[in-house]
């Protein structure tokens, strides 16, 4: 009876084990055309790897930066870009950001002054103070901000939404997720379930 009371004892534990491994782990399954991911023409959007659409005033594009950071933890290699909107001093902003190689650190200042200080980018003079304020060298930002190729990428840039519409696609604001230049990834309000989706994209 002892041995017998033992082993009841050690399965009992067994089985509760078990179930609280499974109950640990999330089951994956397969995203889903036109539910979890659309699919666009290519051409639209360029960039390989992910892409986000986003607005330095956007709340959520500010939040989205810890889920591709995420992203890059679980795989560095994979290729992280960002489309720049809606006004052309905030793009043209970002793109002179990036040719400096001035780095996340300068982006983020701009998403906190923006959304902190309530200190849009919506004019070259607003550009200019922001240059000012964080002790970047101002004559050789405002010359990059100015050049050709920046206002050239800006312009791209924030037409891409409107190419989008014209193509018969939901263009639902920012921040949008590209994979690939082909899958738009619909937002979870689960993040891991929206990091499994775009793993799962970028390797379909």
């Amino acid at each position: 009876r002892y041995i017998k009371k033992k082993l009841i004892i050690y399965f009992l534990q067994m089985k509760y084990l078990i179930l609280l491994l499974l109950s640990s782990f999330s089951v994956f399954s397969e995203p889903k055309l036109n539910v979890d991911y659309i699919e666009i023409p290519e051409g639209l959007v360029k960039e390989k790897g992910v892409t986000e659409i986003f607005w330095y005033g956007c709340p959520a594009c500010l939040e989205y930066e810890n889920t591709l950071k995420k992203i890059k933890e679980i795989d560095p290699t994979i290729e992280v870009n960002k489309i720049p909107q809606f006004r052309l001093p905030a793009a043209k902003t970002y793109y002179t950001i990036e040719s400096l190689n001035l780095g996340d650190e300068v982006h983020d200042k701009v998403f906190k002054d923006w959304q902190l200080k309530r200190k849009p980018l919506g004019s070259d003079k607003d550009v200019e103070n922001f240059a000012k304020r964080h002790n970047l060298d101002v004559e050789n930002f405002m010359r990059v901000y100015n050049s050709f190729s920046i206002n050239i990428k800006a312009k791209n840039a924030i037409a891409v939404p409107r190419k989008l519409i014209e193509n018969g696609i939901d263009f639902k604001g920012t921040p949008t997720v590209v994979v690939n230049g082909k899958y738009i990834v619909t937002r979870q309000r689960n993040v891991s379930k929206e990091i499994e989706n775009i793993i799962f994209l970028l390797n379909k």
